[in-house]
């Protein structure tokens, strides 16, 4: 499916978008706020960090992560000047960069020019650092029913 083909629309009461991106963006703030809560690791990265995060698009779109102190905040638009700034070409290729979870990926946008960075080259360790602890730990039970279901789908479909 195209992501772009889904009309944007600004939800001001939220201050986010229905963009790919802006929406991507909010989910992971949710769950830097929920690490910033439970998990040492998140905490001790970020618990005497001041930074601002912005991840952009070449068309305008934008939307900054603050962490400021071990909190974790979020504004759409180019409010404050970044401490760092990754520009996507479009909001397809920023979500599907951003949820490979791999940072091969965005090493081959970098070399491909499909993926631009400003300021604090310093903060795209921090930010990768962050990404490789957003996604959840699954218990051992679920962990082998998802590989169960996999294989079954595979079997079932051939892929």
């Amino acid at each position: 499916m195209n992501l772009s083909s889904i009309p944007v629309v600004k939800l001001p009461l939220l201050d986010v978008s229905t963009d790919p991106l802006d929406l991507a963006v909010a989910g992971i703030v949710l769950r830097m706020k929920q690490l910033a809560k439970t998990s040492p690791k998140f905490i001790e990265l970020t618990h005497d960090r001041q930074v601002r995060i912005q991840i952009s698009t070449q068309q305008g779109l934008a939307r900054q992560i603050i962490i400021d102190q071990g909190k974790v905040d979020t504004v759409s638009g180019h409010k404050v000047e970044a401490d760092f700034n990754l520009i996507f070409k479009d909001s397809d290729h920023g979500v599907k960069t951003m949820m490979k979870g791999d940072p091969s990926a965005f090493m081959a946008g970098l070399k491909d020019n499909s993926i631009a960075v400003e300021g604090d080259l310093k903060m795209l360790v921090l930010f990768s650092k962050i990404m490789q602890l957003l996604p959840p730990k699954l218990p051992k039970s679920v962990e082998q029913k998802m590989n169960q279901a996999r294989v079954f789908i595979r079997r079932k479909f051939g892929r």
